[in-house]
């Protein structure tokens, strides 16, 4: 092993990954962002990517050797307000905002009586949390408890959840949790079927790999199964479909960097 090597951050569960992409024709990097290449913060508009990772992600694409993508549950315009706009694919929303380098933007919306409940979901979460902690997207409703008491946000996820679970399958909707919340949004719309979009160009012996950190990144990984490795970012207790895991954003950007180093 050279002394550069040496250097690259070891993927716990994955030790021979940097050795597995140096051959790499191909390759797709898909990478979360809060949490990813964010840490988190209570105030959603300051959850500003780690220092030096633009210009890694900058690097990364401009060599020409890896098709890179971001997908956030953010809606598109948090995302390129934190990010920038590095031109390249991106998915938001939970999969339902796409925006690709040639000006493409692809939109899944609600149906008319998905959004009268989605219209009525929004007045429970404000009934529950303040204002400023419910954010309405295209096709959901999020109630975010980032810096509330544990108990008291779960109590509160726990009320809401309960309000919205009991018709969401009628209208096709579902309740789901992430870390900081919950949102209830389109059944069978999520970053897992994102993934497939971003990836359904690309050449089957790609060498995919997917880099989250939230309950909802597990759609994504589960993807990667079979067809390349996800990448748990957090506690190495928390359950994943992952084959490799990341301490946190910290260790992402040192991921970022063995990157550049082996693949550009």
């Amino acid at each position: 092993m050279s002394e550069s090597d040496e250097n690259l951050i070891e993927i716990e569960g994955v030790p021979d990954f940097w050795e597995r992409l140096a051959p790499a024709g191909d390759s797709s990097l898909v990478l979360d962002y809060d949490g990813t290449l964010a840490p988190f913060h209570v105030d959603r508009m300051r959850a500003l990517p780690l220092d030096g990772v633009v210009e890694l992600l900058t690097r990364i694409r401009d060599a020409g050797r890896t098709h890179l993508s971001i997908m956030t549950g953010r809606p598109m315009k948090e995302l390129l307000a934190l990010l920038g706009d590095l031109d390249i694919p991106v998915s938001a929303s939970q999969g339902t905002e796409f925006r690709f380098p040639d000006g493409t933007l692809l939109t899944l919306v609600p149906t008319q009586v998905q959004e009268e409940r989605l219209a009525r979901a929004l007045e429970e979460a404000r009934a529950i949390a303040p204002d400023g902690r419910v954010e309405r997207k295209i096709a959901s409703v999020a109630m975010h408890t980032r810096g509330v008491d544990p108990e008291q946000a779960k109590s509160m996820e726990d009320e809401l959840c309960s309000l919205w679970e009991e018709d969401a399958n009628d209208h096709n909707l579902e309740c789901r949790r992430f870390l900081g919340g919950v949102e209830l949004r389109l059944d069978d719309i999520d970053k897992g079927t994102a993934l497939e979009k971003l990836l359904e160009r690309r050449p089957d012996d790609d060498f995919c790999v997917y880099v989250g950190d939230d309950y909802t990144d597990e759609d994504a990984l589960e993807v990667l199964v079979d067809r390349g490795i996800g990448i748990k970012v957090g506690s190495p207790e928390i359950p994943t479909h992952a084959r490799g895991r990341l301490a946190d954003p910290c260790a992402v950007r040192e991921f970022l960097k063995g990157w550049v180093r082996t693949a550009t």
